[in-house]
């Protein structure tokens, strides 16, 4: 059966205004360590469809996000965001951490 995990993507809009030219990429990962930190700013909702037959419940999984724009990331997750097992839902907030170009 196809189910979907839905929330936001908190981003620091002071930073960068996203556009068309912007991507959106969400991944469910199973995961079984990881974190780090985050802040404060503008909000992009999403949906990500998944086989929840090929959710193993005994699993860790976590979503994971970057924001691309010509071709380079501009934001990425910042911390672990875990869904589906363990107690965790399929609604969340995600968090993104704006990626210094040099």
């Amino acid at each position: 059966m196809v189910k979907h995990i839905e929330g936001t993507i908190d981003y620091e809009k002071r930073s960068e205004v996203l556009n068309d030219n912007h991507k959106v990429l969400i991944y469910l990962d199973d995961m079984t360590l990881t974190d780090i930190a985050s802040q404060d700013g503008s909000y992009v909702q999403f949906s990500l469809e998944y086989d929840e037959k090929e959710i193993e419940k005994t699993s860790n999984y976590s979503i994971r996000v970057r924001i691309v724009a010509d071709g380079k990331t501009r934001f990425i997750t910042s911390t672990n965001v875990p869904v589906l097992t363990k107690g965790y839902g399929d609604i969340v907030d995600v968090k993104v951490e704006k990626i210094d170009l040099m």
